[in-house]
């Protein structure tokens, strides 16, 4: 299976986004998936419901940014 990005380096990417006010990260792997999520497709499907799930009950919500002084 190639590699699109060392998971390592996703990691590091994740972590710096979630220091940020303002935005919502949420990161999961899906094992044996490639760049396109052949044959898992139907987990794919599944995650993302999850996400929406959780975003519109209100339990996925980012922390407000900071206010830039002028």
């Amino acid at each position: 299976m190639a590699t699109v990005a060392p998971e390592k380096d996703v990691t590091g990417l994740v972590e710096k986004l979630k220091a940020q006010k303002g935005i919502l990260i949420t990161h999961r792997t899906i094992p044996n998936a490639n760049h396109f999520f052949s044959g898992q497709m139907d987990t794919l499907i599944e995650e993302c419901g999850d996400y929406l799930d959780r975003r519109m009950a209100g339990e996925l919500v980012p922390e407000p940014a900071a206010k830039r002084i002028r």
